[in-house]
């Protein structure tokens, strides 16, 4: 389901199309027509558009203030390719990280699989050394479906996070001075072109599913790490990456 701002944001950008539309026009060509206005734009964002449509459709005819909800077309999103670095790209990543707070920010977002607003928002008290735990949802903020989990810490993130923590000047992990990281994107692109690495800050988070399901781990469990409210949204983007990712199937056809 559509949470209330994305919905706002994606009424916003339809409105002008859809206000004025009387509901006998609203049909599959209606949907195309659509489309085609917002070519500039990408698949995903033109469905997010086009599912508050169909919402107000839907809550129309059980309200029933119209007999049937017309029927709207879907654009069809494109092959998805997860960006990603392998280990070695990684070391090489980091190796040409300038900053500390930008070898600490790599290191935590593949420890993590977070995303980045919310490794800038970590503070010290979420960081549990005696449980070996990381809660990335402060406890004032509400979950969305930008979910935050907590995550255990292996002994790489460990000893970074130990090292870091004798020298902090201010309550969040990544910092700098004695400040909240607003923006890790300049600092990231710098290590990029020291690096010859062509990456994205979001790319560590593919990679650390990637490497989960490279080694073979569960995808119920590289869902709760993400952070994923389902798993299938997992499985159909990274089981691909896992060794056995429909071996079984693959043995049932021998002959």
């Amino acid at each position: 389901m559509l949470s209330i701002k994305r919905a706002e944001v994606a009424w916003k950008a339809a409105r002008r199309f859809w206000d004025k539309l009387p509901i006998e026009r609203v049909d599959k060509q209606a949907a195309l027509d659509y489309r085609e206005s917002r070519a500039h734009c990408a698949a995903i964002t033109v469905r997010n558009e086009l599912a508050v449509i169909r919402a107000a459709l839907n809550w129309a005819k059980k309200e029933k203030l119209i007999a049937e909800a017309p029927f709207i077309q879907m654009p069809k999103l494109p092959a998805s390719t997860i960006g990603h670095l392998s280990k070695a790209e990684f070391r090489k990543l980091l190796d040409g990280a300038g900053r500390p707070h930008v070898k600490l920010f790599m290191k935590l977002a593949v420890a993590t699989g977070a995303r980045s607003n919310a490794l800038l928002d970590l503070t010290w008290d979420r960081v549990d050394f005696d449980r070996g735990l990381i809660t990335l949802n402060p406890a004032d903020r509400v979950q969305t479906s930008k979910y935050r989990a907590t995550v255990p810490m292996n002994g790489q993130i460990r000893a970074a996070l130990e090292e870091a923590k004798t020298g902090a000047l201010s309550p969040y992990v990544i910092e700098l001075g004695r400040g909240k990281v607003g923006s890790i994107k300049k600092g990231f692109a710098a290590a990029c072109v020291r690096s010859g690495i062509t990456a994205t800050p979001h790319m560590l988070r593919h990679s650390a599913a990637v490497w989960m399901a490279e080694d073979r781990v569960p995808v119920f469990q590289i869902a709760q790490f993400l952070g994923h409210s389902d798993s299938r949204i997992t499985e159909r983007v990274y089981a691909r990456f896992s060794p056995d990712f429909l071996s079984t199937a693959a043995e049932s056809l021998t002959w």
